[in-house]
């Protein structure tokens, strides 16, 4: 009797776990797993699946070091000929030499940052409240400015990936060993 009394006892204690510590754990590998694709500039599953590169790092294209909310034309004064006149050229406006650098989808981190879980009995849902999340991780049509309409390519840092399930995998086992050996 002793020995059932045991058993119904692992039992509820597996079932506990499964349904409360375990999707807090899944979730906190999964959002971490998922971050790191932003560090990495690509998406990990299977080997990392590298983002396309972005127009502002390119030196051909007329997004080259744009950064959002730089300088405002009414503000840019026009660059003065050697001879004290207005040139014909105006400053390029919103660049930024550091845009150059900057990793893909990384200008403020805000991506990233939102990331989050949502634990519930037996699963998790990971999840992000910024607007443009899925049609960066997608890709999509987009307008510019509210003007242009734009496709931009998929850059996943979200969804299935083989190292993030070997991850949950190796939770899951250890979680159980440590039950039965309690």
């Amino acid at each position: 009797m002793n020995n059932l009394n045991e058993i119904n006892q692992k039992i509820q204690q597996a079932s506990t776990w499964f349904n409360n510590a375990l999707p807090r754990q899944v979730g906190t590998i999964a959002v971490n797993h998922f971050k790191d694709n932003f560090r990495k500039q690509g998406f990990q599953n299977g080997g990392i699946k590298p983002w396309k590169d972005v127009k502002r790092r390119n030196p051909n294209s007329r997004w080259y070091g744009f950064q959002y909310k730089g300088e405002n034309r009414k503000k840019v004064p026009y660059n003065l000929t050697k001879k004290g006149k207005k040139s014909k050229q105006q400053r390029k406006l919103n660049f930024s030499l550091a845009a150059t650098r900057w990793p893909i989808l990384h200008n403020s981190g805000d991506l990233r940052d939102s990331l989050r879980y949502i634990p519930q009995p037996g699963c998790v849902t990971i999840t992000s409240d910024l607007p443009y999340a899925q049609v960066q991780n997608d890709g999509g049509q987009i307008r510019v400015f509210g003007k242009r309409s734009v496709k931009l390519p998929a850059r996943p840092f979200v969804g299935p990936s083989v190292e993030l399930n070997a991850e949950i995998r190796q939770t899951i086992d250890n979680g159980i060993t440590n039950i039965l050996n309690s």
